[in-house]
Order: structure tokens, then sequence, then C-alpha cells
């Protein structure tokens, strides 16, 4: 039986960390840094390893976010091993979905496959779906960087459906930037200027974007600007605007 100071200092902890958490998810870097950091320096002195997994994983996603990649590199690292060590699957798949965008992000696209090759073999067990909409993504994401642009769309395209099921608009957004320089790259310029342009009026759900989402957003506005065409007029519109780009 736990000490009363004892179960006070785990549900302080516990609290730090959910604190951070919506701090992450709402993309507000500064406060979820510290507060995830306080929370892992607390676990570690009080042995709460699965807390120090997570605060790992979490600290990478938020330095990840903030375009310190070998700082995020070193904690989900850390946090991958944690969770190989512990046996759990899905932190497992959790950890190599964030490894797998750092490698999108530090163009290393070949090794990001494999990382998101093994999130689509973990989501199932997870039961989680997004994990399956974030490892699709991923994997045409790193297709496109490697250049096999007709493989890339199917899997693009399955991320998306999940994402509309879900009614995630940040995750949509991520979406359809590639789907767009996927366009582009077909040679569908119209299509791809029109969903990049619409794109770029909605800063709200663009606070999910990882650099390599950013940069290639830009670049299919840059390359399409001088494209007539007008912006997709809602997200439901963008949606239907890709059901073309496999036959562009």
């Amino acid at each position: 039986m736990c000490e009363p100071g004892r179960v006070d200092e785990q549900e302080r902890i516990w609290e730090l960390l959910d604190r951070g958490y919506a701090h992450e998810r709402a993309h507000d870097l500064g406060p979820a840094r510290r507060l995830l950091t306080q929370a892992l320096d607390a676990a570690s002195a009080a042995g709460m390893p699965e807390v120090v997994r997570t605060c790992r994983s979490l600290l990478g996603v938020v330095a990840h976010k903030g375009d310190r990649l070998e700082e995020a590199r070193a904690h989900l690292d850390a946090a991958l091993t944690l969770a190989l060590d512990a046996g759990d699957r899905t932190d497992e798949a959790y950890c190599r979905q964030e490894l797998g965008f750092l490698l999108l992000d530090t163009g290393d696209p070949e090794p990001a496959l494999g990382e998101f090759h093994a999130v689509l073999a973990l989501a199932p067990g997870a039961g989680i779906v997004n994990l399956a909409g974030n490892g699709l993504n991923g994997m045409g994401v790193a297709l496109l960087q490697l250049g096999r642009v007709a493989e890339a769309v199917p899997f693009l395209l399955a991320a998306l459906a999940i994402r509309a099921q879900l009614g995630d608009l940040e995750q949509q957004h991520v979406d359809l930037v590639h789907l767009a320089s996927a366009a582009l790259a077909l040679g569908n310029s119209s299509i791809a200027a029109r969903i990049a342009r619409f794109l770029a009026g909605h800063p709200d759900t663009a606070a999910g974007m990882y650099g390599h989402d950013r940069r290639t957003r830009r670049a299919v506005l840059d390359a399409t600007a001088g494209v007539d065409a007008d912006p997709a007029a809602s997200f439901d519109e963008a949606r239907r605007l890709t059901a073309a780009i496999s036959a562009a």
C-alpha cells in the first residue's frame, strides 16, 4: 500500500503530464515543454516509467513542432527504447510514427518508409484509427520525396479518407498539402493551385504541420502562382478535387 505522500506526488506528476499534453495538443509549445519537463524529472525521481516514456515521446513532438530537430530525435530515440523494453506496442507505434515524421523533415525518406511500415503493422493491435491514418500519410509523403508519385497517391487518399471520417481538419490539411503536391507533379496544376490556395486561407487548421509540410505547401503555392484557378470553397470541395489526381 502506497504512503499518502507518495500517492500525492504521483497525482501531481500525472497532473503535470496531463496539463503538458493539453498544451501540446493546442500547439502551445512553451508551456508544454515546461510542464512536460517537470513531469519527466519528477517521474524519473519517483520511479514512474510509464510517465517517463510518455513525457519523452511528447517532448519529442514539442521539440519537432519547434523545429529543434536534434532535441526531438534524442527524446524520440529514448522513448522508443523505453517502449521496446516495456513491450508496449502502442507506445512503440507512436514513437515510430513521430520518428518517421522527423526523418521526413530531415530529408531521409528511405528510413522513414521503414518506420511507417512498422506503424501500419502495429496500428491494428493498438485499436487507434488515426495511427493508421498517420502511417498512411507518412508512407505517401516518403514516396513523394523519393519521386514515386503515382505510388504515393493511394496512400495519401487513404489517409485523407480516415481523417474525413474522424472529422480531423488539421490532419486533412496535412494530407491535402501533399495531395496538392502530387497533383502538381502529375501535371494537374489547376487542382494543385485550387487546393493549396484554399489551405493557405486556413491558418487555424495549419497549426499541426511540421516543417516538411509547410515547405511543401509553400512550394506548391510558388509553383502555381501563375495558374488561373480559384481556391476550393471548402474542405469538402478540396477532398472532391483529389479524386481526379490519380488520373491526372
